[in-house]
């Protein structure tokens, strides 16, 4: 597989220009082109997809690193966009992998929610070209995709998207406790109905809460709780779950402190009462009687 890019240099983050112009440009000049979303968290993965279907790009998805440079070797991408934290193989060894049979054609940006500037070249020694936050600022995302994406002749004018109402969606998940969904909204590039897919994804992903909470026992607790917590922390921050995300920050803090497994054990029980909870209410919003 040859690729040919001229645009290797690492670079620091690409900066977003006036608002809607990224959109436009990324419709006009790369719609039809194909990213790989490498990333194990299925709400991230929705919010993400979303995000760049909405700008005609098509999206294949890989769970793990591993998945990712298995793809990546077997079929053409345009870009790569590469979670940090993953199960198993992670980002920056999927990456390595990666450059080591390919080179550096291949445009891997980096998706991280720890921006800490040895975190930065770390991804830049791994051969990534560049990096964006989590959760994703659709406009750096996008500013991103504009600088990293090979150029294409600009392809014909597709069909528009039919616009939504936000006024339904929005009284519905007004007396949601703990839910910023302005937050959600704009991290979803302003998509209405990107927003209500997402979060009817979450509902669905989350029906029965958090199992891992309750599961995790033994000398290897704390490190289960950790591993639930940093995706649970990515699904309820990507919806501007806020009331939640703090619960989960703050369990994930009690960890570090070394807090007895019992007192911890309580504390999970708690968490996961409290995401029930919010589910419960969201899916009451969504789809009231």
């Amino acid at each position: 597989m040859t690729r040919s890019i001229q645009k290797d240099a690492p670079v620091q983050p690409a900066l977003p220009r006036a608002e809607g112009e990224d959109e436009r440009e990324l419709r006009r000049l790369h719609a039809g082109q194909r990213v790989l979303l490498a990333e194990d968290n299925a709400i991230n993965q929705e919010v993400a997809s979303e995000l760049l279907g909405a700008v005609g790009l098509v999206v294949e998805v890989a769970d793990d690193g591993a998945r990712a440079v298995q793809l990546v070797l077997e079929r053409p991408y345009d870009l790569v966009l590469m979670d940090i934290q993953m199960p198993g193989t992670d980002g920056l060894a999927a990456t390595r992998a990666i450059r080591e049979r390919l080179g550096r054609g291949l445009p891997i940006v980096a998706m991280t929610a720890n921006a800490l500037d040895e975190n930065r070249k770390a991804c830049l020694d791994a051969g990534m070209n560049d990096h964006v936050g989590k959760p994703v600022d659709p406009a750096l995302l996008y500013a991103a995709l504009l600088r990293w994406l090979p150029a294409r002749p600009a392809p014909a004018d597709g069909a528009a998207r039919p616009p939504a109402s936000v006024l339904p969606l929005a009284l519905r998940l007004a007396g949601i406790e703990g839910l910023d969904a302005a937050k959600g909204l704009r991290q979803l590039g302003g998509q209405v109905q990107s927003l209500e897919r997402v979060l009817r994804s979450f509902a669905r992903h989350y029906a029965a809460g958090e199992p891992g909470l309750l599961r995790a026992e033994g000398d290897g607790a704390r490190l289960q709780w950790r591993q639930v917590c940093h995706s649970l922390h990515g699904a309820c921050a990507a919806v501007g779950a806020t009331q939640l995300d703090m619960a989960v920050r703050e369990f994930n803090r009690a960890l570090d402190a070394g807090d007895t497994t019992e007192a911890l054990a309580q504390r999970a029980a708690g968490l996961q009462a409290q995401l029930q909870r919010f589910v419960a209410q969201l899916a009451l919003a969504l789809d009231p009687p």
